[in-house]
């Protein structure tokens, strides 16, 4: 019994440890430590351990907070910008590539607690990028706005040399690469849905012709059809 309960304890501080860095790296320090705890934890652990608590209530939050503090502060930053030249680098900076980027350098990713039956793959881009979601709806329920637009200017930071207005998409990029080809325009499909209605992801295809160039998932069907554009992008390089 000592032996288990050795065991445990050694995990339980080892978590304390992930979440106290993860606390020092982002700038904020939880009150209610609650909070922390339920935006890493996936709905996979709470099933199996009986609990109702998990992250998919407070990323729907976070997915909100996120958009509105990032929207907010390059609002500020680029005043002499239209709202498509803002639309646009709001999209390349909020989407499941650059939240999975920050998670890992935060640490959110080691933290995440999971099922069994996950365990041994460990969190995809997808589960690492909602708990960094939901760690901007944790971040707001315990600290307010300020606290929130205080995380999402570190967020922007960390990705700071990616931003700018000029900077052409995925899509855009794609489409005049195969024009210039002589192979015409992309055509975008989406192929399949699934996740609970308030945090549905997407698959999305990208043909030319009949041929398949690429296919993605992504939050948003938007955010899908610049991911599988990105992916045909890296294939018609190689």
């Amino acid at each position: 019994m000592r032996s288990n309960a050795s065991k445990t304890d050694m995990k339980n501080s080892d978590r304390e440890k992930l979440t106290d860095a993860i606390q020092k790296k982002i700038g904020y320090s939880f009150r209610n430590k609650d909070l922390l705890t339920e935006a890493l934890t996936h709905s996979s652990y709470a099933n199996e351990s009986g609990s109702s608590s998990h992250n998919e209530r407070i990323e729907y939050l976070g997915d909100a907070v996120l958009e509105l503090t990032v929207s907010d502060l390059l609002y500020n930053k680029y005043k002499d910008l239209d709202e498509g030249q803002l639309t646009r680098i709001r999209s390349q900076i909020v989407c499941e590539k650059k939240l999975y980027e920050w998670a890992l350098a935060v640490g959110l990713r080691d933290a995440i607690r999971l099922g069994k039956s996950l365990i041994k793959k460990g969190p995809t881009s997808a589960i690492a990028a909602d708990a960094a979601e939901s760690l901007f709806g944790a971040v707001f329920l315990d600290g307010g706005y300020n606290a929130a637009l205080a995380l999402a200017k570190a967020y922007l930071d960390f990705h700071g040399d990616e931003l700018s207005p000029d900077r052409q998409d995925s899509k855009t990029m794609l489409q005049e690469t195969l024009q210039a080809m002589g192979m015409g325009v992309p055509y975008y499909r989406t192929v399949e849905r699934t996740g609970p209605d308030h945090s549905l992801r997407f698959k999305v295809e990208v043909t030319i012709g009949d041929d398949l160039l690429a296919e993605a998932w992504g939050n948003t069907i938007k955010e899908a059809e610049f991911e599988a554009a990105g992916t045909a992008l890296e294939k018609i390089g190689k």
